[in-house]
């Protein structure tokens, strides 16, 4: 028993230690969106089970009815959160249960060692509750100061015109230079 708790913590430790870019590919830009939402998402629950007044005589609604009120406000948005997220897990063949479970440790550390974590959630708690449900994915995108759990892909632009010409006079010189040594 005692041994398979031992290997069943240094699994646990390995996962968590692994970035979370090691286990999925990139997020396109909607998928990031939706993925940012989700790790708030995962904020606002870890808020709700752990940040609560002390002060019987505080009139404010607590986290978890914040929470609450969020969620049913939100359940249409909620459920296609959920669907896109699953998407890109599907598309690029990572494993939704073990991202959840990484961001879901993240912010149960989070809450343990960050002083301001229940306060920043509260704030933004509020604010997404003042939102509309299709203002929630850019709100997320936004709110999320740096999210280690989504990996937005980068493109890289277009070549210019100028560019294209300079690339196809250089390969037209090269293969010049070849044919004559050739010769």
């Amino acid at each position: 028993m005692v041994k398979r708790l031992t290997v069943s913590a240094v699994v646990l430790g390995f996962l968590a230690a692994v970035p979370a870019s090691a286990n999925t590919a990139c997020f396109n830009h909607e998928e990031a969106q939706a993925a940012h939402f989700r790790t708030m998402l995962q904020e606002f629950n870890v808020a709700a089970l752990n940040c609560q007044s002390t002060d019987p005589n505080d009139p404010a609604p607590s986290m978890r009815d914040r929470y609450n009120s969020f969620v049913t406000k939100h359940s249409a948005k909620l459920s296609q959160n959920a669907q896109a997220v699953r998407s890109h897990f599907s598309r690029s063949g990572g494993n939704l249960d073990v991202w959840m479970t990484k961001v879901a440790n993240a912010d149960g550390q989070a809450v343990m060692t960050d002083p301001e974590y229940c306060q920043h959630a509260s704030d933004k708690m509020d604010k997404a509750l003042e939102l509309q449900s299709h203002e929630l994915d850019a709100y997320a995108s936004s709110a999320q100061v740096y999210d280690p759990y989504v990996d937005e892909c980068t493109t890289k632009s277009a070549p210019t015109e100028a560019k294209k010409g300079q690339k196809a006079h250089h390969k037209k010189k090269s293969a010049t230079k070849t044919t004559a040594q050739a010769d």
